[in-house]
């Protein structure tokens, strides 16, 4: 079977350890293998890339293991052509004996050219990524947050809230930090709150009777978490959009640079287009001399 990649490893990426196999050509020309096992540390890691280094080693292929793989693909990717595969897919290439390691069998897989990277976004895409993903978990956990203040009120018997479709909006909000500070009265807090109920005697049937200072104080902290995560989403959109910003500049450049290219190139045919037709009109110098010597111009 033909050689691709005559100086290839393949690393089994496990929590704790990295198994590597190393294949290069021999004295003679032969396929000579080697295999070591590094404890996944910074330190481990960083011996692991210098002895690939030494064997000469161009392509490195390991395999996607939940996110144990980030580590050692940040470390590999400046210095090595690294391949990302799915393990299953490597599992499922005809043709393994039992008896040999998955970094092995990825070494020589990658050797004859049978496996296929999976694509790795670029580092500003992966931290894009990555915020938005952030992002996503902060909103879900402001939801989760909003619902427990939900089961908070019923538990203290705030029917006045199933009336309203948001407890986070501001007319429910200066309800719930009325509530939280102990006013209790009923008109003092319906007066603070800016909504509009069908009828004051709803209001006064639907109103708490049983607000107990632990109410309050599970209140107030839902109220304070929920702020928090406000302002940390706040800051996430900052940066992701400081980050598209970022993109559309560098993108727009690019385009810039890419029509000045296409311009100075059609403008140097231009010139060169007209400069061939000017040579093809004789001077009058060179048709008077042609003239004389009896040719025609």
């Amino acid at each position: 079977m033909e050689v691709i990649h005559p100086h290839c490893a393949g690393l089994d990426v496990q929590k704790k350890t990295v198994c590597a196999c190393c294949i290069k050509p021999g004295a003679r020309g032969e396929k000579t293998s080697q295999i070591r096992n590094f404890n996944n540390t910074i330190q481990d890691l960083l011996a692991l890339s210098d002895w690939l280094g030494s064997n000469s080693i161009t392509h490195v292929a390991l395999d996607i293991t939940g996110e144990d793989w980030k580590t050692l693909y940040h470390l590999l990717e400046a210095n090595f052509n690294v391949l990302v595969l799915n393990a299953q897919r490597v599992k499922d290439v005809p043709g393994r004996n039992t008896q040999i390691a998955d970094a092995e069998w990825m070494a020589e897989l990658l050797r004859h050219g049978l496996v296929r990277s999976s694509f790795i976004h670029p580092v500003p895409q992966r931290d894009l990524r990555d915020l938005i993903r952030h992002r996503h978990y902060l909103a879900q956990e402001r939801a989760s947050a909003v619902n427990r203040l939900y089961i908070v009120l019923e538990s203290a018997n705030l029917k006045l809230f199933s009336q309203v479709s948001d407890v986070t909006q501001i007319s429910a909000r200066i309800m719930l930090e009325a509530i939280a500070q102990g006013k209790n009265p009923l008109y003092d807090v319906t007066d603070l709150a800016r909504i509009s109920l069908r009828q004051q005697q709803q209001s006064e049937q639907a109103y708490f009777r049983q607000v107990r200072s632990h109410h309050r104080f599970l209140i107030a902290s839902y109220l304070d978490r929920i702020d928090f995560i406000d302002r940390q989403i706040s800051v996430f959109n900052t940066k992701i959009a400081e980050y598209i910003q970022t993109k559309i500049n560098r993108t727009a450049i690019q385009n810039s640079n890419q029509n000045q290219i296409q311009a100075t190139t059609q403008s140097n045919t231009s010139t060169s287009t007209k400069t061939a037709a000017a040579k093809l009109i004789p001077t009058w110098e060179e048709a008077l001399a042609a003239f004389l010597n009896g040719k025609r111009v």
